[in-house]
């Protein structure tokens, strides 16, 4: 049967975002060239670039595969009914636990999705990734919004509360936790991650629920 060439293109596109980043995660992303990650996704460098611009173009594909990995998991225990805050908390633990366990990844990721340009003239400053940094943002608040939805259907959010923004928030708020915090390990992020949390959550919550009380203590 003859394959679709558009299958044939995702499945190298794929390939290409996975091969380059185990080598990121073993060598970081400065000290791997355009010719290791083509060698390593058997493809020439032509190709290489045929799909990505640039190194941080995949690891952006690769961390936005990750968090839609998550994003179903995390719908589908929503419709299976689960709790909201335990969906949460098993969301931004695997997350927290991939910002410790990559940590030399995480400033290109971040400075990708906030939109920070890198130091004027800087050896070394990580690549430019507007585009796709905007999507990868947009995947990310994807993962958050549907717990807040859960929450907001529960009324444990006040019901004209902006579920998009907050979610945007949110991202902000954990990415800049992450490039800034100076963790050591998966605990001080859920830990840093919780405070910020409160502080966003707090004009959100329904003046009447418990979560808001939680809060408190």
């Amino acid at each position: 049967m003859k394959v679709d060439r558009q299958e044939q293109d995702d499945a190298r596109r794929e390939r290409i975002a996975r091969a380059a980043f185990e080598l990121f995660a073993r060598s970081g992303l400065d000290a791997i060239s355009a010719q290791d990650i083509a060698q390593a996704a058997f493809v020439s460098r032509t190709n290489l670039y045929r799909y990505f611009p640039s190194k941080v173009h995949m690891l952006l594909a690769h961390f936005e595969k990750a968090v839609q990995a998550s994003r179903d998991d995390a719908l589908e225990r929503l419709r299976a009914g689960a709790n909201p805050q335990q969906v949460w908390d098993n969301v931004t633990g695997r997350m927290a636990d991939l910002g410790v366990r990559y940590r030399h990844l995480v400033g290109a990721v971040g400075q990708a999705v906030l939109g920070a340009p890198p130091e004027a003239g800087r050896p070394g400053a990580p690549e430019r990734a507007p585009g796709d940094g905007l999507r990868t943002a947009l995947t990310l608040a994807a993962l958050v919004q549907p717990v807040l939805l859960a929450m907001q259907a529960q009324g444990r959010l006040r019901p004209e509360a902006n579920v998009q923004m907050l979610s945007m928030l949110l991202v902000d708020a954990f990415i800049l936790a992450l490039l800034h915090g100076g963790h050591r390990d998966q605990r001080d992020v859920l830990r840093d991650w919780q405070d910020r949390f409160s502080l966003l959550m707090y004009g959100a919550l329904a003046p009447e629920s418990a979560a808001r009380a939680e809060l408190k203590d």
